[in-house]
Formats: C-alpha cells, structure tokens, sequence
C-alpha cells in the first residue's frame, strides 16, 4: 500500500552531491511573490446527473502566496521542494463534491481538491494546463487532498507530491479522493473496479471545471490536460485514459506510475503450485487489500456470493463488507478480536503436505480469513481453464466459470491501446507493485500498435537518456537508504518512496514536452 512520500528522513543534499543536484534539478522554476485569489461557494442546490458540483462547493480551505507554499511544503521535509523545484505560484487549495456512481453505477456522492496556481508569474495566471492525479490505495476513510495541514489526514501529505510537482509550477490539479473516503456518501470503496474508478475521475474533473467557472475571477484550462497517478492511482489513470479515450474526449498525455494494470496477473499466480504454502508472506496489508477488492467485486457484479459467510470464516463474515475503508486503528484489528489471526485454514486441500514450519501459518476454520472450499473453487477454476496472461497478444484470451476469477479478469486493463502519448513508468525490483504490470501491459500496446515509452527507474541512466535525472535520483535515494542503515528493498522504501519520487519526476518531465 502506497504512502506519502516520506522525505522528511533526509534532505536532498544528504542524497545528492551539490553540483549532481544542481544539474538534476536545472529548470525546475524561478519564484516570485503574489496574492491568493479568493473563491466562493458554488450553487446552493441539488444539482443531479453525475459530475454535478454539489451544493457549497468549491470551499477554499486554504490560501497560500509564495512564501506560504514553501513554508507548508517544506514540513513534508525539504528533498520535497529541492527535488520538485522552487515553487514559482501561490497554491489555492478548494474542496468540492460532485454527484458520481458506485462500483454497481448506484447514484453516490465524492470529493476532491482543487489546487489553483496563483501570483504575478506568467506560469501562475491565464490560461493553465490542468492535471488530472490519482492517489494510491488506502484502509482509512479520512482522506482528504484538499486539507494539507491536516498530518493527521492521510491525504495531506500525498497531496504534497501534486502540489509540489504541479500546482506550485502553475497546473491547475484536480485530484480525486475517491468515492468511499472524506465525504463520500459510500459506504465502501470501489478498489480496481476499472469503470468506476475512471467514472469517478471524469466526474471529478467535470465538477472541477464547473466550480473553476464559479470562482469570481473564473479559471479556464488551455485545453491541454494530463492524467497521471501512482499504484492504485496509476491503475485509475489508465482506466480514465481508456474511457476517455472510449468517450471521445482529448487527453494530451497520460502517465500511470506503479499500477497493477495488468489486474489478472497476480490473481492467476494464486493457482501455481506452492503459491499457498508458504504465507509468511501474506501480510496484514495484504489481507486488507483482498477484503477491500473483495467488496468491491461483490459490489460491482453481485455475484462472488448470496452471503459474505460462503468467502469468509463465519466467525468473522458479517464484519467484513463495512470494514473498510476504516476510521478506526487498522493494527489492533487482530488484537481487539475483529479480523482473524490466520489467512488461510487448515481445511485447505494442500495443508496435508506441508511441513511442520508451513503448517504454523494456517489456523483452524474458525481463526482464518478464507473459506477453504469457495478457495479451493477458484484455484480449481485457474487450473481447468488455463489463462495466458503473460502473452503480449492475448493475455484474457480464457474463459472462467468462477465469478470472482471472472472479476479480476474483468479489470485486467489489456483491453484497448493508447493513441496519446503514454508514459508508463516503474520500477523492475518493486516487492508491492511487481513491475511485470508495467512490462506486460506496454508489450500489450506494442504487439497492438500501441507508441507508449517504458521507463524503469532502477536502471542505469544511458548517453543523451531523457530520463538520467529520475534514475539517477532513484539511484541516489537508494545509497541513501543503505547509508542510513535502512534496507531500500522494503515495500516503504522501495514502492512507497525511491521508485515514487522517480516516477512522479518522469512524468512531470514527460508531460513538460507537450
């Protein structure tokens, strides 16, 4: 599960020696002084249809000149800003909420931060290109991009990143919270359900350029926009670049980070022999992120079960659809009696012939997540009818009798291919987000005519490499890791922080070239 990217471990000239600093970061922007533009509230009604701004947006909670951006940022850790470049705007942050769907297209509600590049620079005024940003996936409901100095919301400092790379270089950015969290009518949150997610994102974006006509000194976009994000932000990015593409609707650049758009593949792994014996592996997290994506299929399709007690051990069933997103401490949930200590039980098919070591790590019925015979269903299902995920041609070229195999494979995004331009970037050593995803989807788009570039940040920078600067930065983090006695092979270090702060680089140079 991605994090805020955790600078405030280092600043940037314990990373980077001076002159490599200077040329890494050459062009990142000047600065200049301003005054925050106010905002109003939008109608005072119930507007419907999706995308609809909602009554009492936008909210503006915060207004920040020049000095004040540097001043909030900077308590993220200085590499921030030194890594991103001196801000040269002012940074409005607005709050609003918009009518969108569900992961069954049911009517609900969602938020989103409205970050306004503001001041005197001609970079912060006039017409602006606008980005579109994902966050990564989270268990807790209090997430909020548009309150940054709240550290108390998970969202303050993953709005950092965008706030830092785009609207304080003079992007307009609307970035989504995501039904399911901060306000959001959802009880639930619609994990890689592909079409939701770009729904949700479009809508976002729909609310956005209403409420930006509102304002009292109405903002407009120069028609060009970008779509990025990272890990489940990323995999949101290319499920809205996908739809938008579908609808007609120009996208000048697009650059999903980290995602695991190639949704099958992991899932399909499951049914290879020994995957399931040795589950020291499957970590709490781990097990969160499957009850979360199980809802969400559950939700999406109506069909993994007629009670959540065919999934689950009854013991614990009856929790498990409102369990997340929480708003309640995620790591006593074993102590306090309110998910099980065990994965899987010892009712598996395969537990007779593990050893004593492998046998620890199963419990009994009662004491597990999963219910070994709906398990057993699905890994039957994997191995009587074999699918080819890894082809670059075909990958979904299967058939699936089990709807919960049939719903992962739904959302495999190796459906369509890009005609704008498209960065996928990663990282070839990340534990959480393996960067097969990357790999296999842009073979995808390759084998199917596609022009998407392939970035892996934990590679050697080449002669005239366009991106020298975010491998070398990924490089550098790295050695910084190792000298401050941290292991970078870590899924913080490395998915969370290293490959995040290279990627978010990358595709703010790629998008600079359009």
């Amino acid at each position: 599960m991605p994090h805020a990217i955790p600078l405030t471990r280092f600043s940037l000239p314990s990373l980077l020696p001076g002159a490599a600093l200077a040329l890494l970061l050459a062009g990142c922007g000047g600065s200049s002084s301003q005054t925050a533009q106010p905002s109003r509230p939008g109608k005072d009604d119930n507007a419907s249809g999706r995308g609809a701004l909602l009554r009492n947006a936008p909210t503006r909670l915060l207004s920040l000149d020049l000095a004040g951006v540097g001043t909030q940022l900077n308590k993220f850790g200085p590499a921030l800003l030194e890594m991103a470049g001196a801000p040269r705007c002012g940074i409005d942050f607005l709050h609003i909420a918009y009518n969108t769907v569900g992961a069954a297209g049911e009517p609900t509600t969602a938020s989103a931060a409205l970050m306004l590049p503001s001041g005197a620079d001609a970079a912060c005024s006039g017409a602006r290109p606008l980005v579109l940003y994902g966050h990564g996936s989270s268990f807790q409901r209090k997430l909020n991009m548009a309150d940054i100095t709240d550290l108390g919301n998970e969202g303050a400092g993953r709005a950092s990143t965008p706030a830092a790379l785009y609207a304080a270089q003079g992007y307009i950015v609307v970035a989504p919270n995501y039904a399911g969290y901060d306000s959001s009518a959802l009880n639930y949150h619609p994990h890689h359900i592909a079409d939701q997610q770009a729904q949700d994102m479009i809508d976002a974006l729909a609310a956005a350029r209403t409420a930006l006509a509102q304002l009292p000194r109405p903002v407009a976009g120069n028609g060009k926009l970008f779509i990025t994000g990272y890990s489940e932000g990323g995999y949101a990015a290319m499920a809205t670049h996908r739809a938008m593409q579908a609808a007609g609707i120009t996208v000048t650049a697009s650059a999903p980070q980290s995602g695991s758009y190639a949704e099958s593949l992991d899932y399909e792994a499951l049914g290879t022999p020994g995957a399931l014996d040795e589950l020291g592996g499957f970590s709490l997290v781990t097990q969160l992120q499957l009850v979360m994506q199980i809802t969400a299929w559950q939700k999406a399709y109506g069909n993994l079960y007629a009670a959540p007690a065919e999934v689950y051990s009854p013991v614990y069933a009856g929790a498990m659809e409102t369990l997340l997103p929480s708003t309640g401490m995620l790591n006593t949930l074993v102590a306090d009696g309110k998910f099980p200590k065990y994965f899987l039980s010892n009712e598996m098919a395969h537990y007779a012939g593990l050893d004593a070591a492998q046998k620890a790590y199963f419990g009994t019925p009662a004491q597990s997540l999963m219910n070994a015979g709906y398990l057993g269903r699905v890994l039957a299902d994997i191995a009587a009818n074999p699918c080819p995920v890894t082809s670059a041609l075909a990958p979904l070229a299967c058939a699936s009798a089990n709807p919960m195999r049939a719903a992962w494979l739904r959302n495999d995004l190796r459906t369509w291919t890009p005609t704008a331009p498209m960065l996928l970037c990663g990282g070839n050593g990340d534990p959480e987000v393996s960067f097969a995803h990357t790999r296999l989807t842009h073979a995808y788009f390759q084998a199917h005519g596609g022009t998407a570039q392939l970035l892996d940040v934990d590679s050697p920078a080449g002669a005239n490499d366009p991106y020298a600067r975010p491998k070398t930065i990924f490089a550098y983090i790295k050695q910084a890791l190792i000298a401050n006695g941290d292991d970078p092979d870590t899924s913080d270090n490395y998915h969370g922080f290293a490959a995040k702060v290279a990627c978010e680089l990358a595709a703010r140079d790629f998008f600079s070239r359009f």
